[in-house]
């Protein structure tokens, strides 16, 4: 196994999408961001499109997602189940905006957006739980993305209200991508530390060597797993995804929350705590590959 990323793009987008359309949910309950219904429908189904275009240079041949959807029960059939059902909530969404006199979804519209939105980033990452990868196989792993979608959608939904001068909005979503931020960095601090655990559950019985290369003294597992806190990934762990990832979307959205940066000039700083948002976010599902493809074949050599 390596890394693969069509499958992080994928998550990735999935949680883009599912973060707007629950940003929209979350502003049209408030009575607010009547001016960027469209674009966020139009936003969250781009993002969707994308994610699911990303699946498919994984899957690289029809008859391989022929296969994949060949069971109810499969990760990639759930996975689909949960992309149609969100498609179909945003695109009854837009339906209703349009059917309205006031130009406003209803409520229960709202509603169904913040559920459906929700249950995609987390049946996207239950669909990763298998026990052949201890380092996924954690309710952690669905919990952090369902996470990193509040405090993308939250950051997302600034920019959009920012381009669409929906400014009663920007307050409301720097507030939710400031929850989501701190909620997310501790959340893969915590993973983190479960993660630098796991070492036993690949395997008790190790050589200490590479048999292909046996001048190279091999690493065992606890020190692969350890690896994120304090080893050869902790530089990206911390800097990258708690960082840059979380602390600096943080401390920008607490600022526009607070009003220190005002609500007609926070696109800029929306896209900048955005970006960061993505590079955190990127950086994290790298290491969860990482982590998990090293400790795979410490765990097939100690089987030779």
């Amino acid at each position: 196994m390596e890394i693969q990323w069509p499958l992080i793009l994928f998550t990735f987008f999935n949680c883009l999408a599912g973060g707007i359309f629950l940003m929209q949910g979350i502003l049209t309950l408030s009575g607010k961001g009547k001016a960027m219904q469209l674009a966020s429908c139009v936003s969250a189904i781009v993002a969707l499109a994308i994610g699911g275009l990303s699946v498919f240079f994984h899957l690289q041949h029809p008859l391989r997602m022929l296969n994949g959807f060949g069971h109810i029960t499969s990760g990639i059939t759930i996975e689909l189940i949960f992309v149609i059902v969100f498609a179909i909530a945003v695109v009854l969404y837009f339906l209703m905006m349009r059917r309205s006199e006031e130009g406003v979804a209803p409520k229960w519209c709202a509603i169904l957006a913040i559920v459906v939105s929700l249950a995609l980033p987390f049946a996207t990452g239950d669909s990763y739980l298998m026990s052949a990868i201890p380092v996924w196989d954690t309710m952690l792993l669905p919990l952090y993305y369902v996470v990193a979608t509040v405090m993308l959608g939250g950051l997302a939904a600034m920019i959009i209200a920012g381009a669409t001068k929906a400014e009663d909005a920007v307050k409301l979503s720097a507030t939710v991508a400031f929850i989501g931020a701190v909620v997310c960095a501790i959340v893969s601090v915590i993973y983190a530390v479960a993660i630098s655990g796991m070492g036993a559950n690949y395997t008790e019985m190790e050589y200490y060597f590479d048999p292909t290369l046996p001048d190279v003294a091999m690493r065992q597992s606890g020190q692969i797993t350890g690896a994120i806190l304090a080893g050869e990934h902790a530089v990206a762990f911390w800097l990258g995804n708690v960082v840059i990832g979380c602390a600096v979307p943080a401390v920008l959205a607490a600022l526009v929350m607070v009003g220190k940066i005002p609500a007609e000039k926070a696109l800029a700083v929306a896209v900048i705590a955005l970006v960061c948002a993505v590079i955190g976010t990127i950086v994290w599902r790298v290491l969860l590959y990482e982590v998990a493809v090293n400790a795979l074949i410490q765990f097939q050599w100690a089987l030779q």
